[in-house]
């Protein structure tokens, strides 16, 4: 008797300030159903913990009260508060989650009134035990550079753990695929969004793209934008993209930004996290690549 053929399963949600499309391929539909449900349930987990628009999250919480006396968190969003510390350190300050202040006064997130010091930064950040973040000082974190990557990858996790082989799963142009085919992913253009600029090939595989294409904005006259150099707190108005290939879509997430900043500079970081970057100047074309692994089936290519 023939086993029946593979379909493939897909749905679409609003999370994370974005359209989450989630696709699983199998041989059960109701399996692959149950699959694609665990992982938008992991997402809004995320979502619920890490928004700084949600006055309950943790996000929200750590701005009130992290300083001075510490607060309790989700395991999730201990994680994450680790990792962006890492990787504040290995950038020496270029990505830093502490930036919210300016992301406030250019009115890209809601301004809440919370006390901060202007000089602040993720150095004043301890994460003691039993999922405990303390603030040495007043400041404001925003994890929107780094959750929606770690939310791709928590929803990952639960369709694997569903019995689901195959599939992807995209949160606004943060993505990973897993299982044994390979995906075909198209980049838009990075002066004109509406055009597809080429394609990459990932197999089992996660990749971020940053650019400020959708949310520049005027503020006293000149562009601003939400992908800022935490050393300077100074905006990129350049009108280029960076995707960057990784393991973990929350590791490719966070590099999106320091390559920005970076560019060339990044690649002994990139080498260190095993990840591959693209760089996409304003006509389109690749004006930059880097790839940490001689390996070719681990590299993206561009199409």
């Amino acid at each position: 008797m023939r086993s029946p053929s593979s379909i493939e399963v897909r749905r679409c949600r609003p999370l994370l300030g974005t359209f989450v499309e989630i696709s699983a391929r199998g041989r059960d539909e109701r399996l692959l159903a149950r699959g694609i449900e665990a992982g938008f349930a992991a997402i809004a987990t995320v979502h619920r913990l890490m928004s700084f628009h949600d006055r309950l999250s943790d996000v929200s919480r750590m701005n009130r009260d992290a300083f001075p006396k510490g607060v309790n968190v989700h395991p999730w969003t201990w994680q994450v508060m680790k990792t962006s510390k890492r990787f504040a350190e290995e950038s020496h300050g270029t990505f830093d989650i502490t930036v919210a202040p300016w992301l406030t006064k250019w009115n890209c997130l809601p301004r809440r009134g919370y006390q901060f010091s202007p000089t602040a930064s993720s150095r004043d950040i301890f994460l003691r035990r039993n999922c405990e973040v303390f603030f040495r000082r007043g400041l404001i974190v925003d994890l929107g550079g780094i959750a929606k990557g770690f939310a791709v990858d928590r929803a990952v996790d639960a369709l694997k753990e569903n019995g689901i082989e195959c599939g992807l799963v995209n949160a606004g142009g943060d993505l990973r695929t897993f299982g044994l085919a390979s995906q075909l992913i198209h980049l838009r253009h990075p002066t004109d969004p509406t055009r597809v600029a080429g394609a990459v090939r990932l197999r089992e595989r996660a990749m971020a793209t940053s650019a400020i294409y959708f949310e520049r904005r005027k503020y006293r006259g000149k562009y601003v934008g939400p992908l800022l150099d935490g050393r300077t707190g100074q905006s990129s108005r350049d009108l280029i993209s960076v995707s960057v290939a990784a393991a973990e879509c929350m590791v490719a997430d966070a590099l999106t930004k320091i390559v920005f900043a970076l560019r060339e500079k990044a690649a002994g970081l990139l080498a260190q996290c095993r990840a591959d970057a693209l760089l996409l100047e304003g006509g389109g074309a690749p004006s930059w690549m880097f790839h940490s692994s001689c390996d070719t089936r681990d590299r993206i290519g561009f199409d």
